[in-house]
């Protein structure tokens, strides 16, 4: 039975995916919406599905690592993931990123050694191909989710990044891609509705007394 299978069999929470980028929603692997303390990444079979599931590797094989190494490939991607949430929480205070995590970023990101080439369609149309980064294990993992956070860097405009309004139980982060980027909730079915649920009962509290 897969790790993914397991997880479910065992009820435990699914991944959430509600940051609109790969990067925060890394960051949110760590969540207490479901619950205090939700690790969702336990082992190391669960980095090898959450990066499935975000789209980010279809290399299962080569994020494979002996099962005598698996706490210890966890932890250094727990460790980044920690790294990143620290920076989050600075830039949403409006802080700056701080030099020591490019730094971090840039070591791993020197590890993804990789080429292209340039492919040509039957209809003439031209297109890159990037070969796969000699990596396996970790280190790809550690690439892979490294080069998310550059590209949220690189591209997002940070204003837009928010930790969700309910900040008495929720510590998700989004990326707000609304039209009118009022977004507030990490989700409105979770946190917004229990927003609403809260206000009715005040004034309903309010009209009672």
């Amino acid at each position: 039975m897969s790790a993914l299978a397991e997880r479910n069999a065992a009820g435990f929470p699914g991944f959430i995916f509600v940051g609109d980028h790969p990067a925060v929603d890394f960051a949110n692997t760590l969540s207490t919406v479901l619950g205090p303390g939700t690790d969702h990444l336990r082992v190391w079979a669960d980095v090898v599905d959450w990066l499935a599931q975000a789209g980010l590797s279809e290399e299962s094989a080569a994020l494979k690592v002996p099962a005598p190494r698996d706490a210890e490939a966890l932890k250094s991607v727990v460790e980044l993931r920690q790294s990143w949430k620290d920076e989050l929480a600075e830039m949403v205070a409006g802080g700056k990123v701080s030099p020591r995590f490019v730094a971090q970023l840039n070591r791993f990101l020197a590890e993804g050694v990789f080429h292209e080439t340039l492919v040509q369609s039957e209809d003439d149309q031209f297109h890159l191909e990037r070969s796969t980064a000699d990596l396996h294990g970790e280190k790809l993992a550690l690439a892979l989710l490294s080069r998310q956070m550059a590209h949220f860097l690189v591209t997002a405009n940070l204003e837009y990044l928010h930790r969700c309004a309910n900040t008495a139980s929720c510590v998700l982060y989004f990326y707000d891609i609304t039209k009118n980027h009022r977004r507030q909730w990490c989700s409105t079915a979770a946190c917004g509705n229990r927003h609403k649920v809260a206000e009715f009962r005040k004034r309903h509290a309010k009209r009672e007394a």
